[in-house]
């Protein structure tokens, strides 16, 4: 199995975003989303939920924040969904001191994990070298761009990926 651990804000969304989710916060834009598509069709890899999107992000739709089922429809629109999210102990701290506690937890309690990347646009300070190997480091500022799509292709293919 392949995962793409996925932030939200910075790579599915840019400084120039004009959609706006519920909340009013920066919402999804379209043209990045159809990027995230590509990776997906080039690897048949799953999506993990990492962003603080999650907060209010349920496995069922029903119990999802208005935010998060935003979110559900953007990627339901391009045949994408969710598969599951990280927890972190301090999701609710701004700095994210555990995101990449989080990101290892998830794998080690994950059977069958083939390879992997993170598809963030900030560096946390628990990632690790490991996290940084598989890192795809967007720009806020642009998202998603094509050469982060080839490096995370790239990188989901790699028969040898370190997972021991």
């Amino acid at each position: 199995m392949k995962l793409i651990f996925l932030d939200i804000d910075g790579v599915l969304n840019n400084e120039n975003s004009k959609s706006c989710a519920p909340s009013g916060c920066t919402g999804i834009d379209d043209k990045l989303t159809n990027k995230l598509t590509h990776i997906i069709e080039a690897t048949d890899a799953k999506i993990v939920l990492t962003s603080d999107w999650k907060i209010g992000w349920e496995s069922f739709d029903i119990y999802c924040s208005e935010d998060a089922k935003y979110l559900n429809r953007k990627l339901k629109k391009y045949g994408l969904y969710i598969s599951a999210k990280t927890y972190d102990d301090h999701v609710d701290d701004r700095f994210f001191e555990d995101r990449g506690k989080g990101i290892h937890r998830f794998l080690e309690k994950v059977q069958n994990v083939d390879s992997y990347v993170v598809i963030d646009d900030h560096t946390f300070t628990d990632f690790d070298e490991e996290i940084m190997e598989h890192l795809v480091l967007t720009d806020y500022r642009n998202g998603l761009t094509d050469s982060d799509v080839e490096k995370a292709i790239e990188l989901l293919n790699k028969t040898d990926n370190n997972l021991d």
